[in-house]
């Protein structure tokens, strides 16, 4: 009997959404931070790294709380955008000064807002309907931020 191969990720509506929702995400730090955060730490965490074959530097976007943790998942004040090399592999190798630069970057109010998040160990439950209403705020969000940055 041939088996097919596992899918490596899932296909669900909640899947997806998700993903869309990281998307967003992103998209924000890029223009909220403007880049990578780490760029202003160069003396902690070195030059950005991480490519396109085109040459345009990778973004993503860190969560600071586990992206385990559905509560705190979509919300900006607890992420920020970094390149490749510094979310791959400086957070890695050097995760006290990483977390110092970002505790720094995301400021005092939403370090006490982490800190209350990260101590919270209620499981949130997270139906379809609660992840497409995330994606509509921050699809909201992005508009708003957007609208700002061209003004």
């Amino acid at each position: 009997m041939k088996r097919s191969p596992l899918r490596k990720k899932s296909q669900s509506p909640v899947a997806l959404c998700k993903d869309r929702i990281q998307a967003i995400l992103r998209q924000i730090g890029i223009i909220r931070d403007g880049g990578c955060f780490m760029r202003k730490f160069r003396k902690f965490g070195g030059a950005c790294g991480g490519y396109t074959k085109a040459g345009k530097l990778i973004l993503q976007w860190d969560h600071l709380n586990s992206r385990a943790h559905s509560v705190s998942y979509g919300d900006t004040r607890l992420g920020l955008c970094v390149c490749l090399r510094h979310h791959i592999y400086f957070k890695k190798q050097y995760p006290a000064q990483y977390e110092a630069c970002a505790r720094e970057f995301i400021g005092v109010k939403n370090c006490i807002l982490l800190d209350k998040v990260r101590a919270d160990t209620k499981a949130y439950r997270m139906d379809e309907y609660d992840w497409m209403n995330v994606e509509i705020a921050l699809t909201q969000e992005l508009e708003k931020s957007g609208a700002k940055r061209r003004t």
